[in-house]
């Protein structure tokens, strides 16, 4: 059995796919364009570029723009902003205008070479300073090499000779299984590594080599995700947009996210060193009515922490800075498997391990009223983690273990708090297999204890006391990060929130030892 692997600082089994308009169809080559802050695409055979919004990866108006009469057009690329688009015959069009209003392409430069050649990639390199354009099938080329060759944009256009070769036996040796032959359908230099990325549509690989075409590593492309690889970009932030020709269907534009794996393990949000999980800036122990502390929630115009206590119907107010946790109690109902609790400006809300959430009514510190709201799914289900998604003003339940998921995933329920009703599927799903794979570690267990959005970065954090794990992923659940807690400092963590300055606050139930609350401080 061939296990497939992802490439440095990426996680192939987490990802976010977009499917593209129709005209977009036979998207043949994609790049962003870090001024304007859109993604510029060209369509084989049409002769058009076309301006794709950053986040909906819609079509912008007044796009698309000619450059040319129609061919087989295969690649686009940007030097200093300015549109290079490849044909498959080894001919660059450069594409200017005033601010890309008024439209008109120029052929600038075909590269002559004896016998048939056909080019597919074509990427631009600042220290070459030239638009590189690597052989697809090329007469010069062997069974066993690929050429690639440099267009000098400010001086002697192209050079007839190859400035590197890539050596096929290195990518047959490198590849986990034998396939088709190698013959480039894209390239990107990444904005992190500065290595260069090359996609081969037809043997569906993806190689990393230096800028020197020495090849380093080669990852296999699956058909059901790949099926048909032919554009790849990068965001300075080293996320990575690989789009897919839509054959009979929608071409697609995949996304996924970039995890700079040389930053330390015990600290967040890579080399900013956000949080040091290794050591809390401050520790506060709580009495015995929180010893068995289950959840916590932030409230902004106090800056006080609300939290609950597993089995008992009680709400505490917690005063961190002065290490008070028992100021203020208010008794909101009877014993029950309370697991977690968010504060709003309405109400105050309370989860059941079944499922269900208890909306709690509080006025001058008395409940004025509660009402109980039920997820209703069938089979075993167990929920510890509850979150407020302010941005589409729900609360968003995670599974810790339910009937359906077979080990294999976590998932998501909103409940909508303006109309008090659950979605009837799952928002997202979080992969057991993608935290296993940036852990290395097949074996890893994870059962979501709490979670919440950092007031920051907007990423969510999820703690796990099963599997002594914090996660970080995007709204969607796609997985970022993951990080091992210890045990001696986290014995049971089953709470977590945010100030709104981005301060990290962890709670830890008792157990056979005292119950804590931790504090991170943020570190810009």
């Amino acid at each position: 059995m061939v296990v497939l692997k992802s490439p440095p600082g990426y996680n192939f089994s987490a990802y976010e796919s977009k499917n593209l308009d129709l005209d977009l169809r036979q998207i043949s080559g994609i790049v962003w364009d870090k001024k304007r802050e859109q993604f510029i695409a060209e369509q084989d055979d049409v002769g058009k570029i076309y301006m794709l919004d950053k986040e909906s990866k819609n079509i912008v108006a007044p796009s698309p723009y000619t450059f040319a009469e129609k061919g087989d057009y295969e690649d686009i690329a940007l030097a200093d902003s300015i549109p290079y688009i490849l044909r498959s015959d080894g001919t660059i069009f450069k594409y200017s205008s005033n601010g890309l209003k008024s439209p008109s392409g120029t052929e600038i430069g075909k590269l002559e070479l004896q016998g048939s050649n056909e080019f597919e990639s074509m990427y631009y390199d600042p220290g070459r300073k030239a638009l590189v354009i690597i052989c697809k099938n090329c007469a010069i080329d062997s069974g066993n090499k690929v050429s690639a060759f440099a267009y000098f944009i400010d001086s002697i256009g192209f050079d007839p000779k190859p400035i590197y070769q890539i050596d096929i036996g290195a990518v047959q040796k490198l590849a986990p299984k034998k396939t088709s032959r190698f013959q480039p359908s894209a390239a990107a230099i990444h904005s992190k590594q500065q290595k260069l990325y090359i996609l081969s549509s037809l043997s569906r690989q993806l190689v990393i080599s230096d800028l020197n075409g020495k090849v380093e590593g080669v990852y296999l492309l699956t058909p059901k995700m790949f099926p048909q690889p032919e554009g790849i970009c990068f965001k300075g932030d080293g996320t990575m947009y690989i789009s897919n020709e839509g054959g009979n269907g929608k071409a697609t534009l995949l996304r996924f996210n970039y995890t700079d794996n040389n930053s330390k393990n015990n600290s967040t949000q890579g080399n900013k060193k956000a949080y040091d999980l290794s050591k809390p800036d401050e520790k506060m122990e709580l009495g015995k009515h929180l010893h068995e502390i289950s959840g916590m929630s932030w409230i902004p115009d106090k800056n006080v922490l609300l939290a609950e206590n597993d089995e008992k119907g009680n709400i505490f107010m917690v005063d961190f800075k002065n290490k008070k946790d028992d100021f203020k109690k208010i008794k909101f109902g009877g014993k029950e498997d309370y697991e977690d609790i968010v504060h709003t400006d309405t109400a105050d809300y309370l989860l059941v391990s079944t499922g269900t959430i208890l909306q709690v009514m509080i006025k001058d510190s008395l409940v004025s009223g509660t009402k109980e709201y039920s997820l209703g799914k069938k089979g075993k289900n167990e929920f510890e983690t509850m979150y407020l998604d302010s941005t589409s003003h729900s609360l968003i339940m995670l599974c810790k273990q339910c009937a359906h998921e077979k080990e294999t995933m976590r998932s998501a329920y909103r409940f909508d708090l303006t109309t008090h009703r659950f979605s009837a599927e799952p928002v997202y799903t979080i992969d057991i297999a993608a935290i296993r794979q940036i852990l290395n570690d097949e074996t890893a267990d994870f059962k979501p204890s709490a979670a919440a959005v950092s007031p920051i970065t907007g990423k969510l954090f999820i703690v796990a006391s099963v599997g002594k794990l914090l996660v970080i992923a995007d709204n969607k659940g796609n997985v970022e990060q993951v990080f091992r807690l210890d045990p001696a400092l986290f014995n049971q963590p089953e709470g977590l929130t945010f100030a709104p300055n981005g301060d990290l606050y962890i709670s830890n139930e008792g157990g056979e030892g005292i119950a804590t609350i931790l504090k991170f401080g943020f570190k810009q």
